[in-house]
């Protein structure tokens, strides 16, 4: 591919030529021919996106947001899911934001119950309303005597659906007990949780 410079000393010592006696008019025609053929090839030799896509690479996010706010509704218009970011990366393509200690709220309008999430990181697809979160994954909910925590390393929420699901192992907290066991699947709107496998009880009796 020609370099800028000499496109341009191309076009200087073409211009230099048309300007001679005897060839000046003649050659006007000629000169605005190749000075728009020029501009023509210097503008379609990069476009725009390839430009942005030089510069961020394939797999670097489109855009990036500090502070990040992300809000998904009922039916009713009120808010289901709050969650936040102190900084998130989204991927317009793919319709997705990698959300970086992600710190969300889940809404229960009916029984007027909150989930606490909180995470290491978290993937938010924007079409589905679908968060994924990873690492040191832990869900609180107040419960009469406490909290009830949930804790696992990976947890798959269906904002939509009301579901969470996830097939790592899971450790269950309330006031007098602690369950452990691997993969669950949680109704938030029923505050129903099922363990799958390996579950193990531990109870505290109260006199």
């Amino acid at each position: 591919m020609k370099s800028p410079d000499n496109s341009r000393n191309l076009l200087v010592r073409l211009l230099d030529f048309l300007a001679r006696p005897g060839i000046r008019n003649p050659g006007l025609l000629i000169a605005a021919l190749a000075l728009g053929f020029l501009l023509w090839q210097s503008d379609d030799a990069r476009s725009p996106d390839s430009d942005a896509v030089a510069l961020r690479g394939e797999t670097e996010p489109d855009t990036f947001i500090n502070q990040g706010v992300f809000r998904s509704f009922d039916a009713q218009g009120r808010p289901k899911l709050v969650a936040t970011s102190p900084r998130t990366e989204q991927f317009d393509d793919r319709q997705e934001a990698v959300l970086e200690a992600p710190d969300a709220t889940l809404y229960d309008h009916e029984a007027d119950l909150r989930w606490l999430v909180v995470a290491d990181e978290g993937l938010y697809h924007m079409t589905t309303e679908v968060m994924e979160l990873e690492g040191s994954v832990k869900v609180t909910r107040s419960v009469e005597g406490g909290n009830a925590v949930l804790l696992t390393e990976y947890l798959l929420i269906d904002n939509p659906a009301g579901r969470a699901t996830t097939d790592h192992p899971v450790t269950l907290k309330s006031p007098g007990n602690i369950t452990h066991a691997r993969g669950m699947t949680g109704w938030f709107d029923e505050r129903v949780v099922e363990l799958e496998n390996s579950v193990e009880g531990i109870y505290e009796t109260r006199p």
